[in-house]
């Protein structure tokens, strides 16, 4: 080989390890104190959808092998071996089951695991039996900051909701945003068979004019007699789930059905009339014959086929189904934010939030073993690549959902969080399921429901 090639051959090889140094992420330096305690941990974050194990390939069922994962492994292999401790992620109870297990688990000194991930309303029923410890207390030893940025950005809306007399039981990782956002998936197709421009919504967001008058206008339009015989044979929208469109509807238009004030007390906050509002725009929904009734004898999730295999053209529901059931769809989809009502905050989008939160049981690990917990889960969520959208472009149809609205998404400035998820027996289906039935006045729904709902609230605020 001359000597000309074995030069190139050594720079492409040095470009290699330069490239490899740049784009690995380093290992976090643990306090003292804690690099001590973690050694020989064996630490568990429990949840009930899948498993991610470092030992294992694929890691996760969920795995894609993009090149962000890749470096993921890496980098959590890496950590692992550095401070000599294990960690992965377990399903350990399928999502009926999970509550009770981590009360039950938790009651007898035994957790089922050293975290649990928890839906909110799960984590405040074991915050009200006393059994969370109070992370809050712990996160300066352990060098977690819940209002900072990096090397987390973590979801600031959780640690607020989970503060009661200055002390915080609960965190949610990794991202700044939420993948229980409400969201409006649209399906490409139909909205070109409508001649709609596919990308339509997203152009209207992005220029502000996303908005409840241009989403019944577009839905009108995507309702169609194709084959005219004289029956309406697509529609813009199934007519479930009621829930998360009343939840989109009455969010974007700034109202929420329960507050808390500064106190920390809950009040009902459906008798405003931005509430009042949302209830009223979706009736004008049902009224304008956009939404594809449920037909006789349907399951209850009657609607994820419809959507998912091109029958109507718009879903309205969380933003993690983007990475689950819709993974597979036939169809090119985009999916952007619900659009705003007429008293949207600062004339803007809104996130509803209400995302799975994290907590430690109060019994089963020693002071300074919270310490460790902590620093080892804030390390194992750091995003390992300032571009954060690395991680999500695998995940969906087009580079827009990621760079317009998952963007919106993680902008903690329009994040509400669900305040009625801490009061025990509030069906906010009360209001949405009736809405079908009902010919008179907004107000006459939500007066219906507001004494069980201020009696609910008020037992809430007194645990």
């Amino acid at each position: 080989m001359s000597k000309k090639k074995i030069m190139i051959a050594c720079l492409v090889l040095a470009s290699m390890f330069f490239s490899a140094a740049v784009f690995a992420q380093r290992v976090p330096d643990a306090p003292n104190a804690v690099r001590t305690t973690i050694r020989g941990m064996n630490i568990t974050i429990g949840t009930w959808w899948f498993d991610y194990n470092t030992t294992r390939t694929p890691p996760t069922n969920q795995w894609t092998g993009s090149d962000y994962q890749e470096r993921q492994l890496d980098y959590r292999k890496r950590l692992l071996a550095q401070y000599s401790f294990s960690m992965v992620e377990r399903n350990i109870a399928s999502w009926n089951e999970m509550s009770q297990v981590a009360a039950t688990s938790i009651m007898a000194g035994r957790p089922a695991a050293t975290v649990f991930r928890l839906q909110p309303d799960w984590a405040m029923a074991l915050y009200r039996q006393n059994l969370l410890y109070p992370v809050g207390n712990r996160s300066r030893q352990a060098g977690v900051n819940w209002t900072a940025t990096t090397p987390v950005e973590w979801n600031r809306s959780v640690t607020e909701a989970f503060t009661f007399n200055n002390r915080t039981f609960a965190f949610a990782d990794g991202y700044g945003g939420s993948q229980h956002a409400a969201v409006v998936f649209w399906n490409k197709r139909l909205f070109r068979e409508a001649g709609l421009d596919p990308n339509l919504p997203y152009d209207l967001q992005r220029n502000g004019q996303w908005t409840w008058d241009r989403f019944l206008q577009i839905c009108r339009q995507l309702t169609r007699d194709t084959r005219n015989r004289g029956v309406i044979d697509t529609f813009a929208m199934p007519a479930d789930l009621s829930t998360e469109i009343l939840d989109a509807l009455i969010s974007s238009n700034g109202a929420n059905y329960v507050g808390r004030d500064r106190s920390g007390r809950l009040f009902n906050a459906t008798n405003t009339p931005a509430f009042i509002e949302a209830v009223n725009f979706y009736m004008r929904l049902r009224d304008a014959g956009v939404m594809k009734p449920k037909p006789d004898g349907a399951a209850w999730n009657w609607h994820i086929p419809e959507f998912n295999d091109g029958r109507v053209a718009m879903r309205i529901d969380q933003q993690y189904l983007a990475t689950n059931d819709l993974r597979n769809m036939r169809d090119d989809w985009g999916m952007v934010l619900p659009p705003k009502g007429p008293r949207a905050p600062g004339n803007n989008y809104v996130v509803f939030n209400d995302e799975n939160v994290m907590v430690i049981p109060a019994r089963g690990f020693t002071d300074a073993q919270v310490d460790a917990i902590l620093w080892a889960v804030q390390a194992w969520v750091t995003p390992i690549d300032e571009n954060w959208r690395l991680e999500h472009y695998s995940f969906y149809r087009d580079r827009r959902a990621v760079d317009e609205t998952i963007a919106l998404i993680r902008d903690q400035r329009l994040w509400q969080w669900k305040y009625h998820l801490h009061v025990p027996g509030l069906q906010r289906g009360n209001i949405a399921w009736q809405i079908w039935g009902h010919d008179g006045e907004p107000a006459q729904l939500i007066e219906a429901v507001s004494q069980t709902w201020n009696a609910l609230i008020a037992d809430a605020n007194t645990r």
